[in-house]
């Protein structure tokens, strides 16, 4: 009997040496820590995404967002020769706002304004301000001059025959202006360098042939459409006033006798729509793009070897 109590006891000792060994030895729940290093990688995880999400988004350019006039996508722009290489681009740059840009091509301002008037072109770059201020007046039209004026062209007298002033003989031939602000102009150079003297007018007006007090050189004037003056020389006409132009001078092989760019600026040649449209968001868009540093640079290249073209904004 002894002998089975004391097995038992040595039993229940065993047992229980045992289980104190178990519960030292096992493993901690690892449960909570292999949570905290999930969350942990997935918050690093997320701010380095973030962190890329920032600096791989660039911010979006006016240029970028920039939508057509929702009212009108398709603007024609009339022009003359003149300024074919100073619009060019416009279909181009326009194209990626959203709009339909076509340049026609005129012969004549006056065609090109009436053109304007009808509504068959919705814009024109053709003229300076002064012509369109004299066409409204003899036209009882409200075509508007949209601002910022864009450049200022330069008068000037060209030959064929002579190759200076001096040589000019009494009684030369000489092509003028035959619209009314441009024969002014004409006129008022010529009587700044001494060949005729010009009567006192209404503060306003514009001077004619008529207004011509005294000729000196007995000059013989021929009244030209404005952009067919340069053409004249190849006839019998012995000199041009001109607006002056580097690829004309050259085409018609021309000397220059002389530049008036005294009062260039009071004649800026400008961008005219029909005085309804003035406020419309396309007309605004047009003249960003003629404001641009493309237009800029167009008018830069024609200013070789003369510079003729000032930029007024």
């Amino acid at each position: 009997m002894k002998k089975l109590l004391c097995l038992m006891l040595a039993v229940m000792t065993l047992v229980g040496l045992l289980a104190g060994c178990a519960s030292e030895t096992q493993p901690q729940d690892s449960s909570t820590e292999t949570d905290q290093t999930q969350n942990e990688g997935q918050n690093e995880t997320q701010n380095e995404n973030q962190g890329t999400d920032d600096t791989a988004q660039p911010e979006s350019s006016d240029e970028e967002t920039r939508q057509a006039d929702p009212n009108k996508q398709k603007i024609i722009l009339g022009i003359t020769s003149t300024f074919e290489d100073f619009t060019y681009f416009l279909p181009e740059m326009m194209g990626e706002w959203g709009y339909e840009v076509e340049i026609k091509m005129f012969d004549d301002p006056v065609v090109c304004n009436t053109a304007l008037i009808e509504g068959s072109i919705d814009a024109n770059c053709i003229q300076h301000l002064p012509y369109l201020e004299a066409y409204n007046a003899s036209n009882g039209t409200d075509l508007y001059a949209c601002e910022p004026y864009l450049i200022s062209s330069i008068d000037a007298i060209v030959s064929k025959k002579y190759a200076s002033l001096d040589e000019v003989p009494n009684g030369a031939s000489i092509a003028v202006a035959d619209d009314a602000s441009n024969l002014s102009v004409n006129l008022e150079d010529l009587e700044s360098i001494g060949w005729i003297t010009l009567k006192e007018i209404p503060e306003g007006s514009y001077y004619t042939l008529f207004d011509i007090e005294e000729n000196p050189k007995e000059l013989e004037f021929v009244e030209v459409s404005m952009f067919a003056r340069y053409a004249a020389v190849d006839g019998d006409v012995d000199l041009a006033m001109v607006f002056y132009s580097n690829n004309s001078t050259q085409k018609y092989e021309c000397n220059l006798l002389k530049l008036f760019d005294e009062g260039a600026a009071a004649y800026p040649q400008i961008i005219a729509v029909r005085g309804d449209d003035k406020d419309a968001q396309w007309v605004s868009d047009l003249m960003d793009a003629m404001t641009s540093d493309t237009f800029v640079e167009a008018v830069n290249a024609k200013n070789e070897p003369v510079p003729i073209w000032k930029i007024l904004f």
